[in-house]
């Protein structure tokens, strides 16, 4: 069952690349955009894209991030990317694990995130048969917005980040 628009996100509770331990709810008062991804996807305009996508956010942002907004990037290929595994593949976005977390756990678990915002992965062939989703949380704990795919821009996906964040931030 996935969230719709407009309802509050279920909480979840997954480790991130430095195995601590992360809940969805404790960045209520924060923007929280997330992606989902595995990292030995290997086709380019695919998982390598959307982490792509949150590198440019993780510049543009650079300002608010941590204070206002996080980013999260859940597996769903938890068998394989481990904390360590996830480490090694933030390290390749210099990512800043306080303000963007690279998300894995149990199996259980990540599917039940998944699931939650419409995400289905599955084996197939070596690789990962998976849908693609791009998921904005607002500071109440609503979700704003769930895209599908991967035809939109990292500019495109920051202006829609800008204008749910620095707008509110700033009274607007």
């Amino acid at each position: 069952m996935s969230v719709d628009v407009g309802s509050k996100a279920p909480d979840f509770t997954l480790v991130d690349q430095r195995k601590r331990s992360v809940s969805l709810s404790q960045f209520r008062g924060k923007l929280v955009v997330a992606n989902f991804t595995y990292t030995t996807c290997a086709l380019p305009n695919f998982c390598l894209r959307l982490a792509n996508n949150f590198n440019v956010l993780q510049q543009r942002f650079a300002k608010d991030l941590g204070r206002d907004l996080i980013l999260l990037t859940l597996t769903f290929d938890p068998t394989h990317d481990t904390p360590e595994v996830m480490a090694a593949y933030a390290s390749q976005w210099s990512a800043n694990a306080d303000t963007w977390r690279f998300l894995t756990g149990a199996p259980a678990d990540v599917d039940r995130a998944c699931r939650f915002f419409g995400v289905r992965a599955f084996a197939t062939d070596g690789l990962m048969d998976h849908s693609m989703h791009t998921v904005v949380i607002g500071r109440d704990g609503r979700l704003v917005t769930n895209i599908e795919g991967n035809q939109f821009t990292a500019t495109q996906l920051g202006d829609v980040v800008d204008a749910h964040a620095v707008q509110a931030l700033h009274g607007q």
